[in-house]
């Protein structure tokens, strides 16, 4: 599956929803599309949620994108959650540790505060 990466924003919240999978070939366009959002959202919402729902296959090229995404987050001072409810997500996450770094919710409602 094509990977496709589209966002919205909801009050101060930047929701950027990403489908399909995220290896070495399709993660220059989840970074791309990720940033495009970022630079969008103006003025800069305090919140970015990263919905991977849809996401059935991810990498490490894919986690080091995440990486990348927590912090630039970071240094623009906004908070960055990641929706995420599948093995395919949830795996590699647990598998490198990041699930410990990263804030990760089950919906984007959860993931909004709302």
């Amino acid at each position: 599956m094509a990977l496709t990466v589209e966002w919205e924003r909801a009050r101060d919240v930047l929701v950027v929803s990403v489908a399909g999978e995220v290896d070495a070939s399709s993660a220059a366009r989840l970074q791309e599309g990720v940033a495009a959002a970022r630079t969008a959202d103006v003025p800069a919402s305090a919140l970015v949620v990263l919905d991977l729902n849809r996401v059935d296959f991810l990498d490490s090229a894919g986690l080091a994108v995440l990486v990348e995404v927590a912090s630039d987050c970071h240094k623009a001072e906004q908070e960055l959650r990641i929706v995420a409810t599948s093995r395919a997500v949830l795996n590699p996450l647990k598998l490198t540790g990041l699930d410990q770094i990263f804030t990760i919710t089950d919906s984007v409602p959860t993931g909004t505060g709302h």
